[in-house]
Parts: structure tokens; sequence; C-alpha cells
């Protein structure tokens, strides 16, 4: 395999291909002025390829934007292909492989039907953005290849074994073979590769005379990991790759040396996103193929619309400081797009074509880093000033702060620490479907099946993705419970769910169901910090969060204030006596000390009614460093109240309780009712002020005072105007809702 040299090769023995990727038609298709740039590219793409006459055209993947198209979208994209590939011209590849194997949606090669007249072939792979999905496990492009208007190839049929069939072509002396991959999820793809199980078959008739062309759409670019396909991972008797699924345009051949061939990567043919990669130029390829021999001709499209980047460090602008005012900033700022927009219109100039107009709205990005001191202002107030010259004014401007350089290694480390420790209330709404499953009876479903399922619900728009996995999974328990024998015992049927239970689990893990991974043989439940990023909490973490917070919680409604109007505490009923403070939560990381009995004795009759209750033992899974840095943050936000360890309550003479720990109501009107009234008594101008009768400075009940105070802490809400001094208020915090003069 090598480079051809110009005018190398007849043509009749010279087999060319029009390459291009991620078209992603339906892309703001409801945008008044960006609606339709998707299409005029395509448009263009398909019109090059006619005037090129070339003999096929190969699409690299996202052909369509949503996985599900609307149906202007899809009749639109219909409408471009049936112009561009239907007709009497002539088709001089020969089709030599299997279509039952090469092809999912028809069992012949379109332009070998006789009932459809294809005078261009078209080859397409799906993408992660048309990739096959809900009932049927249908693509948007298999509704293209049964119109007869694409060849639809490279869908694998599962993914922990992935073979790859070549689409045999020939003409002339030149034989092609062809393998297509469609996208497939990155970490996954990269298990299965990782593991030896992808295969790639070749031809054996005429072994060494083939070329092998490769198109696939994965990310290329090492966002981690695992969630990229390293180059090396292909076969080394490829010849050439096409890279889908990245956008930036790099269509020229790279060598690669250890594998020893060549990768093109031709880019997006719409912006779909307001980024750097996206403001190269627009370029399709050509690839010709003499035998053994390839030469690549890249053709920039025009019908693309200008789109224009920059960056502004306001620090280093010498007519600004942190002092400068806003209209300051913002007149400088205007300068700057403004010599942008001259920028825009030149290179639109230089590609000009009449499908957009003369002079079509660019898209412009300014970004502003803003450290040092300066402050931001609103972006799409901004834009207003260019609504009527952009065709994108609400985002325009994009501030960001430059990260602090740490100075010390602990410092970095604690940095990256607090980074990824996930919020418990940050959690996805995946990873809190195996709460719910935990908490339920429902013992048949998987947690990561069903994560997956709303997945495809949410992202895909697939509204039979939930129900679907729901009749799989119970299928598939019913096959294997009654497959295995008969039951004897309702204990043989729990235990064979249990198990069909951990079989299917262990298959969605190595599926990558649910965005779930593996960490040392737990399932890792991804979470969102602040920052954007996201960390792993493991269940056994997240069982032992929700055990802390259930003993926080009860301790919490058990701790109760001191008088705040200054009322003796002393006098109490036996059912007041008797309220017991429950134990405080142990220590995260320390073993729990024993806690003695506690012992409480009424004042009204010390050596009648004595109750005595020995510590509740609470068992709880001690979480991993991860979880308790997580509750840490979690309830340093949080006003919470200071729960007593065991050293603090002491036995007195009497038996009693220190009034910091139980606070009896005052003596009720009535022996025979009591109340255990934990926070402030009403303040009497309250029950004769202003309102009185109407709602507002009524006076609650006794009963309403008790149900009050078992839902919320206690706060003294004083409005008068006298300056008592005798009690405190620790509710919320010791914050005191007292009306200053």
């Amino acid at each position: 395999m090598a480079l051809a040299a110009d005018g190398d090769g007849d043509g009749a023995n010279t087999l060319s291909i029009l390459v291009a990727t991620d078209n992603h038609l339906g892309y703001l298709e409801r945008d008044p002025i960006r609606g339709q740039d998707s299409f005029h590219a395509f448009t263009e793409i398909m019109q090059i390829a006619r005037d090129r006459k070339v003999d096929m055209v190969l699409l690299g993947g996202d052909l369509f934007h949503d996985n599900k198209p609307s149906r202007k979208c899809l009749h639109q994209a219909m409408t471009i292909l049936r112009a561009s590939c239907l007709g009497s011209d002539p088709v001089s590849l020969e089709y030599l492989s299997d279509p039952q194997v090469d092809f999912a949606s028809s069992s012949f090669v379109n332009y070998e039907d006789p009932n459809v007249n294809i005078g261009l072939p078209v080859f397409s792979i799906h993408g992660n953005h048309d990739d096959p999905s809900g009932d049927g496990n249908l693509s948007a492009v298999d509704m293209l290849a049964a119109c007869g208007l694409v060849n639809y190839f490279g869908r694998q049929s599962e993914v922990e074994r992935v073979r790859v069939s070549p689409v045999l072509l020939r003409k002339g002396e030149t034989r092609l073979a062809l393998y297509g991959l469609g996208n497939i999820r990155d970490e996954r793809l990269h298990r299965t590769m990782a593991r030896g199980n992808l295969t790639m078959c070749q031809p054996t008739e005429d072994e060494g005379r083939w070329f092998n062309l490769m198109v696939l759409h994965q990310n290329r670019v090492a966002h981690g990991p695992k969630n990229h396909i390293p180059e090396h991972f292909l076969s080394e008797f490829l010849d050439f790759v096409i890279w889908g699924h990245e956008h930036q345009c790099l269509v020229d051949p790279q060598y690669n040396h250890q594998r020893a061939f060549y990768v093109s990567q031709p880019g997006s043919s719409v912006a779909t996103a307001l980024s750097p990669g996206e403001a190269a130029p627009k370029h399709v390829a050509v690839l010709k193929i003499n035998r053994r021999s390839f030469k690549l001709e890249k053709i920039r499209l025009k019908n693309v619309r200008p789109f224009v980047i920059d960056d502004v460090v306001l620090a280093a602008v010498p007519s600004l400081s942190p002092q400068s005012t806003e209209d300051e900033i913002v007149e400088y700022l205007k300068g700057k797009v403004e010599r942008m927009l001259v920028v825009a219109q030149r290179e639109y100039h230089e590609q000009r074509d009449g499908a957009l107009g003369p002079q079509p709205k660019p898209l412009v990005r300014l970004r502003v880093e803003y450290s040092g001191g300066f402050e931001s202002f609103h972006p799409q107030r901004f834009g207003l000033l260019f609504a009527d010259r952009v065709a994108n004014p609400r985002d325009i401007i994009y501030f960001f702060r430059k990260p602090r350089a740490s100075t010390s290694v602990s410092t970095q480390a604690s940095v990256a620490s607090a980074r990824s420790v996930a919020p418990v209330d940050a959690l996805h709404v995946e990873s809190l479907i195996g709460e719910f499953l935990d908490d339920s009876s429902m013992r048949m479903l998987v947690d990561l099946e069903l994560a997956e399922a709303v997945r495809l619900f949410v992202a895909k728009g697939d509204t039979d993705a939930i129900v679907q996995s729901l009749k799989s999974t119970i299928s598939d328990t019913q096959r294997r419970v009654l497959t295995e024998g008969v039951v004897a015992s309702e204990e043989q049927l729990e235990a064979r769910i249990g198990e069909t239970r951990a079989a299917r689990r262990r298959r969605a893990v190595e599926s990558g169901h649910g965005g779930v991974s593996e960490i040392r043989g737990e399932s890792v439940v991804p979470a969102v910090v602040a920052s954007g990023r996201r960390a792993a909490v493991t269940n056994n973490d997240r069982n032992a969060i929700r055990e802390f917070e259930r003993i926080a919680a009860a301790t919490s409604t058990s701790v109760t204030t001191e008088p705040v109007d200054g009322r003796d505490s002393s006098g109490s009923d036996k059912e007041a006596d008797g309220f017991l403070p429950s134990p405080p939560p142990p220590t995260l990381g320390r073993k729990k000390r024993p806690r003695q009995p506690v012992v409480v004795a009424s004042d009204d009759e010390e050596d009648d009614d004595i109750v005595s209750t020995a510590a509740t033992t609470v068992k709880i899974t001690r979480p991993s460093r991860n979880a308790r840095t997580t509750l840490a943050l979690a309830l340093a936000s949080t006003a919470s109240v200071k729960p007593l360890s065991g050293d603090e309550i002491e036995d007195s003479e009497d038996n009693s309780l220190p009034s910091s720990i139980v606070s009896p109501p005052p003596p009720p009107a009535k022996r025979g009712r009591t109340t255990r009234a934990r926070g402030a008594a009403p303040s009497k101008r309250a029950a004769t002020g202003r309102g009185h009768g109407r709602g507002r400075g009524s006076v609650p009940t006794q009963r309403t005072v008790s149900l009050l105070a078992s839902q919320m802490p206690a706060v003294s809400i004083d409005d008068d105007d006298d300056d008592d001094e005798v009690g405190e208020s620790r509710g919320f915090g010791g914050f005191s809702l007292r009306k200053r003069k």
C-alpha cells in the first residue's frame, strides 16, 4: 500500500469514493436563522459527488442529529438523496460478498435491486446520534435503507464479541475490502477490544491484493483511560482508516507508524458547538484507490456558515483594570466583536456560494477570561448589540476564570479530593434506582438494566425503553426458573430469582449499562459534583450514608432546648419525665463505645416511678473515605443540632436528666392533660395583641404546640419591647428571631 502519484492509474481500475462524516441533519431545525445549515451542507456534498462522478459515497455516521428525527427532517433527507442517487448512470462497482451478512435492512445491495434505478451508491454506518434503539432496535438509517436510498452496514448484534465482516467490492483490477463499525459505547468497545473479543474477517481469495479500508465512529481523543479507542487497537493489516465522530477537520492522511496505516478525520459538515475545533474550515474528501495505492483530495465546503472564535484576557488589556466600569469593558469587547465580524465576512467571500446568501450572519464566539478582580456581566444583554448581525446573539460572550495554581502538594491533593467528592443530594437519577429497588420488594429487577432504560428514555426519546426492559426481565426470569426444574418451596423460588438477577447484573456490568463501572468488585454509581465532574460513590457507601442519616435524624428530633421565658423546669408530669433522648450517631471511622443504662426519675414521685432503658446498639457499615468526605461536605452546609455524647450524660443524686437534655413544659392547667412541649411558650402579648382571633396572633393549643415541636427545632419568636434576656434560643443553629429595637 502506497500513496499514488498525481495521474497514476487509469479510470477503469481507479475506484473513487467521496468521504463525509457527521452531517447532523436536523440540527437546530427550528432555528429561524440556522435551521437549514445542515441541509445546505449535505446538498453541497451530494452535488460534489455528482460533479466528480465518484463511484460511491461513504458516510461515517451521525447522518441525523436526533435519534428520532422529525418527519420534516426525514423528508428533506430523502429528497436530497433521491435527487442525487437515483438515475440511469451505470454503476461500475461489482459486489462480491454476502448481503445477508453485510446489511441488516435488506438482502441485497441497492444498486442491484431491479426495482430501483440507482446511479450513485451510498454506504453508511450509524453514529452515536442515530444509533439503533427502541422497538425493533432500528435506526433512522434503517428507514433510508428500506427505501433503497442507502446501504446501511457496520451494525453489530452483540457487543461482548464483535465480528466485523468486510463489504467486498471490485472495479477492474482494484479490490476493496470495506470494514464498517457503527458506534458502540466507548467504554464497552474498549473493554471488548482489550480482551481480544473483536474479530476482523479477511477475504481468503486473492489475499494480499485487497485494499483494506475501515470506517468507524468512536472517540479518537482520549477523554479518559477507557472512553476512547486507541489507534493501536485496530488491526495492523488495515491500509486506510476513516475516523468519524470527531468534529475537528483533520482530513489530511496521518500515518500511524505503530500499525503502518493512514488515518483521515474529515470532521463534521455543520458546526454543532461553539468550540475551536468547529471553527476550522469544513472539508470532504475524494479517496481514489488504484490496486494497492491511494490518493486523497480534500475539497472545502462552500455552503458553510462562517464561524470565528477568539480569546481575550481582560487583565492583559492595557486600557482596562479591575476598577474599570462595566461600560468601559463592554466598549472594548464590542470593538473586539466588530473586528471578528470583518474577519468572518472576508472568510466567507473566499469560499462564497449562493446558498446562504451574499452576506450570511456568522457565528461569533469571544471567550473572555476575567480573572484578577474583574467582574462579568450578562452575556445575553451584550448579544442584543449584535442581534441583527450574528447568528448566535445569545451566546457571543463566554466568561471563564483561570484556575488557581496550587501552592503545595497537600493543598493540591485536598482540592482534588474536594472536587472528586459527590454530595449526597447531587446524584444522578440513575443512581437512585438501586436505592429504590433495595427499599422495595421488586426483587427481579436489575438496577443497571433499569438505569440503561431510563437513559434511553431521556437521552434518545425512546418511550418504550422501560416497558421493554421490564418485559425482558420478566421473560428471562420465567424462562430460567421454569427450565431448571420443579420449584419445591418458596425459598427455592426466591433463590432462583436471586441467581437470575445476579447473572443479569453481571452481564449488565460487563456491558457498561447505566454508566456503572467496577471498582474492586463493587458497583460504582456516577455522581455530579459542583465542578461538573463525575465522582464515584459505591453502593455500600450509599447504604452507610443512608443509615447514618437515619440515625442522625432520629437523634436530632429527640434533643430539645432550654426554656426561653425563664420558667422553672423542675415541675413535670410522669409522661414528660419518661421522655428519653435517642443515642447520638456513632462517629465515623471509630469504634463505638458501649453506653451505660440511663435512669430517669420523676421529680414528683422520686421513689415510685423509675424508668430505665439500655443504650441502643446501632450497627452500620463503615463508609469509605470518599463517603466520609461526602458526609462532611453535606453536613457542613446545613444547620444541625449538636448531639450529646455518652460522657455528657451523668447520673445526678435524684436520677434526673439535666435541663439541657430534657426541658419539661410549664405545668398545664389540668393534671389530667399533659403535653411534651419542647419549644418556647407563646408570649402573653401574642394572645392579646393585634391580630388575635384572625389567625396572626392567636395562641396555638397545647396539642398543636406538641405536634409542631415534634417536627422542628424550637425557635423563640419574641416581639416584646422588654429587654428580657432569660433563656437563649438554640433552634436553627442558635439564631434568635427576636425583634430588635
